[in-house]
Order: structure tokens, then C-alpha cells, then sequence
């Protein structure tokens, strides 16, 4: 059966003139319920009623009527809307052209009682070109942080360190609002994991970009898009949340619109509280004198953490053809980190060389800002003839104060005290220009230009002795797209240029200029084929690059505490990906069922070292391999059993084949790995609501060594009271502490285990109210086809 669709698409690749099924349509027009007044620019989406997946969407023209072309048979309904109006539904068996008539939509009003429209959406869609993850479907992003929702997606995974990679690859570009994000840049977990899930709308995942996004990011895009919701009027809401071990967040959202204006801003102060169990222990080979020495250290570390995050906008229609946007973001967290461990090194004969405890305090102060304006000029001849203006502007600081008491026992009684101060600091400027081109109603030609300039500046001061390293980057990008359908064939290929210009400045120790200029073309091509309403398939390719940081090219070592060092390396070149996906997607009346075929193969890739450099410490930095492949299968299962109960599973196989004989490792190093990750909703009575979700993780390899498996759930549970107006959440991480992982390193100078566990499960309990013409717009219900009107 696959050798069949094959050969179908293959066919379709040479011959474009191919005979097809007759296409139907859909028309209509949008008014006002009381006045029986059109509604120009109202909103017209059309969803498959088998997995609720968007089929086409348009707006009304200036005499209030919309058409939905090249339409095949099935099942499907339509959702009308208009800000400051009630939307309405409705389902459609279509089998021949239809005209709907007027569709009259009434204006809301403050009773949330009166929106009837639920459920339209899944928690998780899949689109041609990305997969979306509607965040207010999921019970645990009213307690949870951005980085902890994130681990719900298919293809996402963040570990206990809030590391976040896609497909097994840490290196993702982060959008926020469509956007690329400066504000995310330097360290997207540590700001993602103190940023409230309530404040965003949806995640999409973008993992094969076209050529007009930029090509960073081997794993692609995490788009999140903010809540902004502006109908007419003032609306909002509130929400709290308070968790054992100290832990609290809270939340306001506001937003008003007008005619043409509309602001919306959102608050959230969360203060979290980590607390983790770990042991590192180590064998240290002496290969010149053939004999080993011993190091143990078990201990616990607590992070406090209290953070303020504030985003506000504005969006003004000048008139039909010119809109413009401001926004902001502003980002501030103290934390506070403390620790023990015990520690004990044993020299060849196993006998004593020391004890001491280890007694750590960290304070650290981190600000982010982000300025960003817009503008858009919508051409009179057709409004998707655009032109788009963005200029953005984004600064951080960063400072960390670390001191390490050293209290040995043995052989002597003395303190050692050690103290590190980390500060880092810069700015970005971007400006984009983006240009499409409607060419006919089924092809579209797409150009812009991008520059970037980046700018940091990284200061150590490790017990008096300083250290500085200063980073610049100009980037000129230039794109190109054209895209068309065909009947039930679409293809979008493109071409970017850049030209990108690094210094790499050690100032001290040593003063060392390294640049770094060269000049790269990224090539993209997207194709699909809808081989039934029901059926279709994907195939992409990108181009990418993995470009160093400033802290993976900082050659000065960064002392996490006296045995653990992490430096750059000024000589990293960039890593390049070729990136190939194949999709395929089927939908049944109750279940839905997309899959995926990856294959990435990278040359320079990068890869971590770890190394004994004497006096029982161990340096961690950063080189080029020869040679990663990695490829996999992801596939998704959705559905429902009965009529209150919907699932949604995910797995994803790998395997990872390393080629490291440039840094003498005489074979090659393959695996197999992967995860597993259920979500289960269940609706208990008619206002309740119960959420499980599980993961399990498979083993994975290193050049030097290899991770355990490991599994754990979550649980959430939620409450809606007084008509939808407030909910009560309870929700629970790690319920059975299960949340444990084991890294081994194996190399010919050092063996080392550790072990890092989550001291206790995290239990949060949670109050949202919601005031005026608020809605959430993705309220959870069901009905015998997964649709409630």
C-alpha cells in the first residue's frame, strides 16, 4: 500500500497537468443578528470533523460574503467570527456546492453562559508545515511553567535540568508571536521555566522550516504564541496558584478593544523551589604510573527563585490598508541557590587522601527587556499583497556570585574558601523586511532581508583572577520563496543567502582577536499531496546551521564549583545539518493517526568533552566530530473512547550513529533510543475533569558514555464553578517520585557516574477567575463526535 502512494506522488512530482475529482465549494454571508448588517473582515474557517484539523480559512469581503474553494467531499464544520460577536458553528456534509445564506451573528455580552461554542479544537494538531499544541486544553498549564508544559509536546522533551531539545537536539530557535525571540537567546530555559503556561495561547513546532526563517536551529522553531485575546470592551482575568515546598505563582491578564485599537497585557510572578538529590563518583586513571585514585561526593541542592515577567502591547489599524504593532517584554529573577555535599577522595591503595564537606551559596541576578515595533501595509489590489516592516531591540545582565566553604576532616581540620563571580551582558538589534505576492488565487511569491547585530560581553572573576571575553556578530540574510497548488498538490521551494561576520575578542588573559567570516546559501523545499480528505503526505528539506554561542567559543573556564569547569573552544566551527521529512497523516471519525519519517546528517557536529585537567577537576567544552547521523520515526495516535474520554500518545524511535575518529576514538558509536508519552482527559461529571499523562524515556549514548532510562507521570485535576466564571486546579508532577536518571563517562583517563532525582513530587492547587466578556477560547467539552455546540 505505501509502494502505491509513492508512485502516486512521484507521478503528481512530473506531471502537473493530471486530470482530478471535480471540486466543490462553499458560500455565504456574514451579518448581524438584529440589524441584519454585513460584517466585513468576519473571520471563516473550515475544520475536519474527524480529527478537527483546519481545512481552509477566509475572510468576508466589504459586502459581508466569503467563499471556501476547491473543496472535496466529506464531513466538516465552519466556524464564523467577529470581534465583539459570538461565534457561530456549523456542520456540513458536503457532496455538493452549497450556499449557506446569511449567518447571523449576535453581539457578546458579559454572560459567559451564553458562549455555547466548545471543544472546537484538540490539545494537539498537526498541520502541513507544524504541529501545534493548544496549551488552555491542558488542565497542567494552569499551575505548570512554559518548560514544564512543554514536555507534553510530541517531538519536545525537557529534562530535569530544563534542558529542552526537539528529536534529540538541544540547539532550537525560539519565536515568540511568530517572531524570533532576542529575549530567548542567551538562555530560553531559565526564562521559559519562570514563565507561566497560563500566559500562552499555543505552541507550535516548526521542525523543517522554509527558507524564509532563519536556518539556526537543528531541531527548528518552538513558536509560543502569547495570549492577546481584544474584543470589544475590557476583559481579563486573575489566577493564583500555591504548591508545597514554598512554591507559588500568580497571574493577570488584561485586555480592551475597540474599533481600531486593541492593548492586551499580562503579569505573572512565580517563585519556584527546586530541590534535588545527587551523587557524582569517579575513578581518575593514571595511565604513566598504572594506577587509579578514587573520588565520592553525595549531596542535595535547593534553587529559590523569584521571578517577575511582564509583556504589553498595542495594535493599531490606521485604516483598512496599515496597521502597526508595539510591544514589549520585560523579564527579572533573584535567585537563590544553596548546597551540601560530602566528599572523599581514596588514592591507588584505596586508602584516605581527604574528607571534607562542601557548603555552596550562589545568588544570582538575571534581566532581560525586548522592544519590538511593526508595521504592515496591505495593498489595495489584495490584502494577502503585503509588506512588513519589524525592528526589534533586546538587553540583558547578568550576574552570578557563587562561594564554595570547604570544611576537610581529614588529615587536617581547615576551611578552604573559594569565591566566583560570573557577570554577562549585551544587547541585539534585528530589523526585518518581508515582501508576499498573491500571484492568481493558488500561487504565492515570498522575499525579505534580515540583519542582525549581536553584541556580549562575559567577565569572570574566579578568587581575584580576571578574565573577559567580548563577542560580536553582523548577519545580512536574504530570502526568496514561491509556492503553488495544484488541485490536491502544493509545493513551496526557497533559497537563502547569509553573510555572516564574527570577533571572538579574549581580552584577558591574553589580548586574541578570532574572527570568523563566511558566506552560506540554506535551500528549502516543502511538498504535499492530499491523496483523500482524509489522507495526506508530506515530504520536506532544509539546509541548516548550528552556529556557536559566545559561551561555547569563550575559551575561559566557568567553575560551576572547585571539581567542575566548563570552557569554549575559539576554534568550534559550525555545525551543518541536512535535514529531510517525510509525513503522513490519516484521520478516522475517532481517531487520527500522523506520523513521521526524519533522517539528519551533520558534518563539524558538535559534541561534549569531558577531561581530567588535574587536582580532581573535571573540564567539560565543546568540539567538532567528524560526522552525526540520527533518524527516526515519530508517529501520534489520537482519539477518543466512548464520548467523555480522549487520548493522545506518542512515540518516538531514533537511532544516532557518531563518527569521532578525528578526536581518536577508532569506531564508530551507534544506538537506538527513544520515548513514549501518553495523555489521557477524561470528563468525570459535567464541570470535571481529570488529566493523566506518562513518559518513558529509553537509554541514549555519548561519545564518551551513556544515560539510563527513566519514567514518571503527572496528574491534574480541574474544577469549572459558577457557570465557567472560576475554576479550582489541583495538579501533581512526578506522582510516584519515579524521576530518576543516571549518566555514566567513559574515556581513557577517567571513569565517572552520576546520579541526579527530584527530592519530592511537585503539588500545586490552583484558583482562576475570570471578569467581564473574558473566554477561554479552548473551554474542554465533548460530544459523541468530539464537537459540542
Amino acid at each position: 500500500m505505501k509502494t502505491k502512494y509513492l508512485l502516486i506522488f512521484s507521478i503528481l512530482l512530473s506531471i502537473s497537468n493530471s486530470t482530478f475529482a471535480q471540486l466543490l465549494e462553499i458560500k455565504g454571508r456574514i451579518t448581524e443578528n438584529t440589524s441584519s448588517e454585513v460584517l466585513p473582515g468576519a473571520s471563516i474557517s473550515l475544520y475536519s470533523i474527524y480529527d478537527t484539523a483546519m481545512i481552509k480559512g477566509t475572510f468576508a469581503d466589504p459586502t459581508g460574503h466569503f467563499k471556501l474553494e476547491k473543496l472535496n467531499t466529506g464531513n466538516y464544520f465552519i466556524v464564523c467570527s467577529f470581534i465583539g460577536f459570538i461565534n457561530d458553528t456549523l456542520s456540513i456534509n458536503l457532496n455538493t456546492n452549497r450556499y449557506l445564506g446569511d449567518i447571523a451573528l449576535r453581539a457578546s455580552t458579559l454572560l459567559l453562559d451564553e458562549v455555547k461554542i466548545t471543544g472546537r479544537k484538540s490539545i494537539y494538531q498537526n498541520h502541513l508545515d507544524k504541529k501545534v499544541y493548544n496549551v488552555q486544553k491542558d488542565i497542567l498549564s494552569e499551575t505548570s511553567s512554559v518548560s514544564e508544559i512543554l514536555q507534553n509536546i510530541p517531538s519536545v522533551n525537557v529534562d530535569i535540568n530544563r534542558k529542552i531539545t526537539i528529536r534529540n537536539t538541544s540547539n532550537i530557535t525560539f519565536f515568540i508571536n511568530g517572531k524570533p525571540s532576542a529575549l530567548l537567546r542567551k538562555n530560553p530555559s531559565a526564562i521559559l521555566e519562570q514563565t507561566l503556561a497560563s500566559s500562552i495561547e499555543r505552541i507550535e513546532i516548526i521542525t523543517n522550516p522554509s527558507a524564509k526563517y532563519r536556518p539556526d536551529g537543528v531541531g527548528g522553531i518552538i513558536n509560543i504564541v502569547l495570549k492577546k485575546d481584544a474584543d470589544k470592551g475590557l476583559s481579563g482575568h486573575v489566577r493564583s496558584n500555591v504548591g508545597n515546598e514554598g512554591r507559588y505563582n500568580a497571574n493577570i491578564s488584561l485586555n480592551y478593544g475597540s474599533e481600531d485599537l486593541k492593548l492586551f497585557g499580562n503579569y505573572g510572578i512565580r517563585h519556584s523551589n527546586a530541590s534535588i538529590l545527587y551523587t557524582d563518583e569517579r575513578t581518575y586513571k593514571d595511565n604513566l604510573e598504572n594506577h587509579n585514585s578514587f573520588y565520592s561526593e553525595d549531596g542535595n541542592s535547593k534553587t529559590n527563585a523569584l521571578s517577575h515577567n511582564a509583556f504589553i502591547g498595542a495594535n493599531y489599524d490606521i485604516n483598512d490598508f496599515n496597521n502597526i504593532e508595539i510591544s514589549g517584554n520585560y523579564f527579572i529573577q533573584n535567585s537563590y541557590h544553596d548546597g551540601s555535599s560530602e566528599i572523599s577522595s581514596l588514592d591507588k591503595n584505596s586508602n584516605t587522601d581527604y574528607n571534607f564537606t562542601n557548603i555552596q551559596t550562589n545568588k544570582e541576578l538575571e534581566e532581560e527587556g525586548e522592544a519590538n515595533l511593526t508595521y504592515e501595509h496591505s495593498f489595495k489590489n489584495n490584502e494577502d499583497h503585503t509588506l512588513t516592516f519589524e525592528a526589534v531591540y533586546s538587553s540583558y545582565n547578568e550576574k552570578e556570585d557563587k562561594t564554595f566553604n570547604q570544611n576537610y576532616t581529614f588529615p587536617t581540620t581547615i576551611t578552604e574558601t573559594s569565591n566566583y563571580i560570573i557577570q554577562k551582558s549585551g544587547n541585539q538589534q534585528e530589523i526585518n523586511l518581508e515582501y508576499a505576492l498573491p500571484l492568481g488565487e493558488d500561487a504565492e511569491f515570498e522575499s525579505g532581508y534580515m540583519g542582525e547585530f549581536i553584541y556580549d560581553n562575559i567577565r569572570y572573576n574566579k578568587n581575584g583572577e580576571l578574565s573577559q571575553f567580548k563577542f560580536n556578530q553582523q548577519l545580512h540574510a536574504f530570502y526568496a520563496l514561491f509556492g503553488q497548488s495544484i488541485e490536491d498538490f502544493s509545493y513551496k521551494a526557497g533559497l537563502r543567502a547569509e553573510q555572516t561576520n564574527i570577533n571572538s575578542h579574549l581580552v584577558r588573559p591574553s589580548d586574541t582577536l578570532i574572527p570568523n567570516n563566511y558566506f552560506k546559501l540554506f535551500p528549502t523545499v516543502h511538498l504535499g499531496y492530499d491523496i483523500a480528505d482524509n489522507k495526506n503526505i508530506s515530504l520536506s528539506y532544509s539546509k541548516r546551521v548550528n552556529r556557536p554561542d559566545p559561551d561555547e567559543l569563550n575559551p575561559n573556564p566557568e567553575y560551576s564549583d572547585p571539581r567542575n569547569a566548563e570552557a569554549g573552544n575559539p576554534n568550534l566551527k559550525p555545525e551543518q545539518i541536512h535535514s529531510v521529512e517525510l509525513g503522513y497523516r490519516y484521520s478516522h471519525k475517532k481517531y487520527s493517526i500522523n506520523s513521521s519519517l526524519y533522517y539528519r546528517y551533520k558534518y563539524d557536529a558538535f559534541t561534549g568533552i569531558f577531561t581530567n585537567i588535574g587536582d580532581s577537576i573535571v573540564l567539560y567544552s565543546a568540539t567538532n566530530l567528524n560526522t552525526r547521523q540520527s533518524g527516526g520515526i515519530e508517529a501520534t495516535l489520537s482519539g477518543r473512547i466512548l464520548k467523555k474520554h480522549t487520548y493522545n500518545i506518542t512515540g518516538d524511535v531514533y537511532y544516532t550513529t557518531i563518527d569521532a575518529t578525528n578526536l581518536g576514538y577508532s569506531n564508530n558509536k551507534s544506538s537506538i533510543s527513544g520515548n513514549i508519552k501518553a495523555y489521557s482527559l477524561i470528563k468525570l461529571f459535567k464541570s470535571s475533569f481529570l488529566q493523566l499523562n506518562g513518559y518513558y524515556y529509553f537509554p541514549s549514548i555519548t561519545p564518551q558514555g551513556n544515560r539510563s532510562d527513566f519514567y514518571y507521570f503527572n496528574l491534574g485535576f480541574k474544577q469549572n464553578l459558577f457557570k465557567n466564571k472560576a475554576s479550582l486546579t489541583l495538579t501533581v508532577t512526578d506522582v510516584f517520585h519515579t524521576y530518576k536518571i543516571k549518566y555514566n563517562i567513559q574515556s581513557a583517563e577517567l571513569n565517572q557516574t552520576t546520579t541526579i532525582q527530584r527530592r519530592y513530587p511537585v503539588v500545586y492547587v490552583g484558583f482562576i477567575w475570570r471578569f467581564n466578556n473574558y473566554k477561554d477560547k479552548e473551554k474542554i467539552d465533548f460530544d459523541e463526535n468530539g464537537l459540542k455546540k
